[in-house]
């Protein structure tokens, strides 16, 4: 394949707009984070089952929840969780679509690097308006021991259009 057809499809995949909160939306970030390997060779490994919850994004406002399994330098896994997945995450990000819009929103206007204020770690550090949980509090100091690589695997999100639906 010619390098300015492989260029002209990597444009096109970067403009297409993915829908969040979507299983794609997520998918998107771990190609990405394959794609970026070096960055997260960088930052070091991550092990850990992360769930991402919105909680009115479901139909009807329901929560609407993904988990995404990290092995060393990429995500391997996403898949829609329900009530019975929870057990298998090790902890959970929970927030309004409110919340996650503006971060991702922000993420996007600043090329991929959020403002101090809107970072995993500050939108959850006093527990609000992320909630980070976990029913096993070594399970959930997980989140803090790879924190920058989760933060990376957001703002790879610059990468692509999203758009928010209702």
């Amino acid at each position: 394949m010619g390098t300015k057809l492989m260029e002209a499809q990597a444009i096109t995949e970067q403009q297409r707009a993915i829908a969040f909160p979507t299983s794609e939306w997520f998918e998107r970030l771990a190609q990405l984070m394959k794609i970026n390997s070096t960055l997260h060779e960088h930052l070091g490994y991550i092990d850990c089952v992360a769930q991402f919850t919105v909680l009115d994004g479901g139909l009807g406002g329901k929560p609407w929840s993904v988990q995404v399994t990290f092995e060393e330098f990429e995500a391997t896994d996403v898949r829609e969780a329900g009530a019975v997945d929870v057990a298998r995450a090790d902890f959970t990000l929970e927030a309004s679509l409110a919340t996650w819009r503006e971060m991702i929103e922000v993420i996007a206007r600043g090329r991929g690097r959020p403002d101090l204020t809107h970072t995993l770690n500050y939108l959850s550090h006093t527990g609000t308006p992320i909630r980070v949980w976990s029913e096993d509090p070594l399970r959930k100091d997980l989140f803090f021991r790879y924190n920058q690589s989760l933060q990376e695997f957001i703002n790879a999100s610059a990468a692509f259009r999203t758009i928010f639906e209702g």
